[in-house]
């Protein structure tokens, strides 16, 4: 077996190179500016009518397209409003 392979110090540096990778990883998509919500999320998230959504769009609120589905990425359109005075 690998275990066997590796003396005891070896072990601990994968262990710790595995672990600190994927506390990176969950610590990526749990902040902010990886997080992701289509319109139906965003409307809640702001507390708006879709129709104000789209009137917001039309004055710049970032938004991208995915296969036809609009996605608004959540650190964008936080600062979208804190730069428009919106809530």
């Amino acid at each position: 077996m690998i275990e066997e392979q590796l003396d005891q110090k070896q072990q601990q540096n994968i262990m710790l190179l595995v672990e600190t990778a994927v506390n990176n990883g969950v610590q990526r998509a749990l902040h902010p500016r990886y997080e992701w919500m289509n319109n139906k999320q965003i409307c809640q998230w702001l507390d708006i009518s879709k129709t104000t959504l789209y009137k917001w769009r039309k004055l710049g609120l970032p938004y991208s397209s995915v296969e036809g589905m609009s996605v608004y990425n959540k650190a964008q359109v936080n600062e979208w409003l804190l730069a428009h005075g919106n809530k």
